[in-house]
Order: structure tokens, then C-alpha cells, then sequence
């Protein structure tokens, strides 16, 4: 008869992956060090985007605020967090840590370059900042997956594929844009259809599949079900990992049925990823302390799902309605639903889940940052949630809901920032619950 006492599979992993030694006694120390460095710098590009698009830098236009919270924010969170998690689902010994560094600092960095340069007309900066960044996706793909092939324990191969899926798509991404930036892809007249490849690429290929494949396993862990393998698995990664990339290359050959086939499968992928996330919740437990904490990140990571599926949806009717024709595409429909509602939140919660889980500190002090976290849990999910509403109906409505979306949401994310920002330097447990 079971121990009631023993802690769930889920639970056990989120205890694997907060522990201070590991397996044959590894020093873990480096490896979290080096993901809350990681996590801290991917919350500085989000709060610069928010900032950016709030006061109106680079025209206006969303192409600086998104390249922020996309290439630098999440690109810096998923470099941080990818090779951290294959090595904990393995049980392997992690990457050593000056590797792991120059990892961030080629994503970061080449990132940041491009944010500045190209707006500023600084042609071979933005270059080389693309090109940096490349090298940053061949380096995470390299500390992610040649230390867990020694790894003793489970290697939850589909989330692997997952991963390994979402990087090439991003190294495809990456190699559009540099053709851009050299005025290649401008000068040949191939950018019309090659901007929608990319946005694919990156928006879907990538982060969608990060955060898919990264919800197999956290979001059991969160809600404190089991990770289980499941068919609906499968399609999840093929639809999503395979679906973008096809849509890309008939956006960038022209064809309506290539781009349809690729939009269709991404759609049955998504609707996998809402099938795996109902069934981890089926599942859940019961948490007896820190219930505002575990309805932050729970309320987080679930509307992120939702959110996943109502963007995926967005794009399936465009792509049937259009086809792979460049003018019916617009990155304002998805703005809200992939770049709010699933990318951003979803980084909201992971860092408010692994900041007390693997962050630096002990008992006490994990105590009471998941209470800083945690504070008016309630009212910044609403309002996230409803301005996410907002900016996507925006986007099919009038211009003042965006304007609305834009300054609640920005309002929102700051304050999810600062509060992270509270809780790496908290040290004595606070006095009290925090608002709920």
C-alpha cells in the first residue's frame, strides 16, 4: 500500500530539480546561480520592452518592444532554463558554468546589439549582434544536450525532440533575419514572404515550442500531478515542431496548401498541448501552504495554455482565409494571445515557480520569496488576463482597446518585475501572508 506520507512523482522531480547536491554529489550551486542570472536578465528585457512600448521608443511600431521580449527576454529565459532542465529530467551532471555563461551572454548580447543597431542604422552591428546570437542557439542546443546523453535517469526523449525542434526552427529564424539585415533577402524582394516565415519561425517554431515542451513537465509539477506519457504527446511536439516550419516555407515559396498543411498541424498541436494540460489537472493535488504563491503560478501557466490555443486559432483562420499571401498576415492579431497571453505569462510563472524552487538560499529565505512573489496574486492575474482581452481584441477592433491592453499590461508586468526583483534580495521571512 502506498505511503501517503511520500511525496507525488511531480513533486518528487520539483524536489530533484531545487536540490543542492544531486547525483555522486555535483555541486549544483553554478548551475542555479547561472539560471537566476538568466531569469533576472530575461525579466530586464521584458520590463525594457514594456517600458519601450509605453513611452513610444522606435516609432511606435511594435518591432522594437516585441524583438525585446521575444529575442532578448525569452530568448535569455529559454537559454537559461533549456540545458537546466535537460540535465535535471536526465539526472546528469550540468554544463560547467563559464560555458553556460557565454551562452547567455552571446543571447543576451546578440539581442540587445540588435535592438540598438538596427533601429539606429548601424548595419554590420545589427549583423554581427544576429550573428551572436546564431552562435548562442548553437551553444544552448550543445549545453542542453551532450551532458544529459550521460545522464543515469529518465530522458523524456519527446521533450528533447521538443527542444531540439525549436532550436532549429530558431537557427532558421535567426538566418532569415540576418538576411535581412544584410539586405539580401530586401534587395531580391523575398522579404515580403520571408517576414511571415520568420514570425513563424520564431513566434511559433521556437517559443511556442519552448513553452509547450516546457509545460509537459513544469505544469504537472506546479498543479502537483504526474508527468505521464501520453499519445496526444507526440502530436504536441510533431504538430507544433514540424507544422511551423511548413508554414514558414510556404509563405516563403508562395503556396497556399504548404502553408495551410503546416497551419493545420500546428492547430492539431495545439490542441494536444490543451489535452495534456486538462490531464495533468485532472490529476492535481491539493497544496496546504502558500495558496496565494500556487495560485499565481498555477493561474499563470494554465491561462497560458488557453491563451496558446486561442493564438494557434488566430493563425489557422488567417492562413485558411489567406493562404501563404504575405498581405492577409499581420502580427497585431497575435500579438496578444502568443506574445502576452502564453510567452510572457508563461516566463511570469516559471520565474515565480523557480526562484524559491532552484534559486540560491535556504528554507527560510525560499519561504520569503515565495511570499513576494506572491503578493496580490489575484488582482495581476486579472488584470494580465484582461488586458491580454484587450490587446487581442484590439487587433480586430477599436484602437483604444489596445491602448488600454498596452498600459494595463504594462502596468501589470512591472509590477511582476519589481516583485522579483523584491524577492532576490529579501532575506528574513516576512512578517505575515502577502496579499492575495
Amino acid at each position: 500500500m502506498p505511503d501517503p506520507t511520500e511525496p507525488k512523482p511531480a513533486v518528487t522531480q520539483l524536489i530533484s530539480l531545487g536540490g543542492a547536491g544531486g547525483r555522486g554529489g555535483v555541486d549544483r550551486g553554478p548551475e542555479r546561480r547561472i539560471v537566476l542570472v538568466g531569469l533576472v536578465g530575461a525579466a530586464g528585457f521584458v520590463a525594457a520592452a514594456g517600458v519601450a512600448r509605453l513611452i513610444g521608443l522606435g516609432g511606435g511600431e511594435w518591432w522594437l518592444p516585441l524583438h525585446l521580449a521575444m529575442a532578448g527576454g525569452a530568448g535569455l529565459a529559454i537559454a537559461a532554463l533549456l540545458p537546466h532542465f535537460t540535465v535535471s529530467l536526465s539526472g546528469s551532471r550540468p554544463a560547467p558554468a563559464p560555458a553556460r555563461a557565454v551562452g547567455l551572454l552571446l543571447i543576451g548580447g546578440g539581442a540587445l546589439s540588435v535592438a540598438v543597431a538596427f533601429p539606429a542604422g548601424w548595419g554590420p552591428v545589427a549583423v554581427s549582434g544576429a550573428v551572436a546570437y546564431a552562435l548562442g542557439i548553437v551553444a544552448t542546443a550543445a549545453l542542453a544536450f551532450f551532458p544529459a546523453r550521460a545522464g543515469l535517469g529518465r530522458r523524456f526523449g519527446v521533450v528533447e525532440v521538443a527542444y531540439g525542434l525549436a532550436l532549429a526552427n530558431a537557427a532558421a529564424a535567426v538566418t532569415l533575419a540576418i538576411l535581412r539585415l544584410t539586405d539580401v533577402a530586401t534587395l531580391s524582394g523575398a522579404w515580403l514572404g520571408l517576414k511571415p516565415a520568420h514570425a513563424w519561425l520564431n513566434l511559433v517554431g521556437f517559443v511556442t515550442l519552448v513553452v509547450a515542451a516546457t509545460l509537459i513537465h513544469l505544469y504537472p509539477t506546479i498543479v502537483g500531478s504526474r508527468i505521464r506519457s501520453r499519445p496526444a504527446l507526440v502530436v504536441l511536439v510533431v504538430g507544433i515542431g514540424l507544422g511551423a516550419p511548413s508554414t514558414a516555407l510556404g509563405y516563403a515559396l508562395g503556396s497556399d496548401v504548404i502553408a495551410r498543411i503546416g497551419a493545420v498541424a500546428v492547430s492539431a498541436g495545439a490542441v494536444a498541448m490543451v489535452m495534456v494540460a486538462v490531464g495533468a489537472w485532472e490529476g492535481r493535488g491539493n497544496w496546504t501552504t502558500d495558496p496565494a504563491w500556487h495560485r499565481l503560478t498555477i493561474g499563470h501557466l494554465s491561462a497560458s495554455v488557453a491563451w496558446l490555443a486561442a493564438g494557434i486559432g488566430v493563425l489557422l483562420v488567417g492562413v485558411a482565409a489567406d493562404g501563404a499571401d504575405p498581405a492577409g498576415w499581420s502580427l497585431a492579431r497575435v500579438i496578444g494571445p502568443l506574445g502576452s497571453g502564453m510567452a510572457l505569462q508563461a516566463l511570469v510563472g516559471a520565474w515565480s515557480h523557480l526562484l524559491p524552487s532552484v534559486g540560491p538560499g535556504d528554507v527560510a529565505r525560499h519561504a520569503a520569496q515565495r511570499r513576494e512573489l506572491a503578493r496580490w496574486a489575484t488582482p495581476r492575474l486579472v488584470s494580465w488576463n484582461v488586458a491580454t482581452a484587450l490587446l487581442t481584441g484590439g487587433a480586430f477592433g477599436p484602437a483604444w482597446l489596445t491602448g488600454a491592453g498596452l498600459a494595463l499590461l504594462g502596468m501589470t508586468l512591472l509590477v511582476s518585475v519589481a516583485l522579483l526583483g523584491r524577492a532576490l534580495v529579501v532575506r528574513e521571512p516576512a512578517g505575515g501572508p502577502a496579499p492575495a
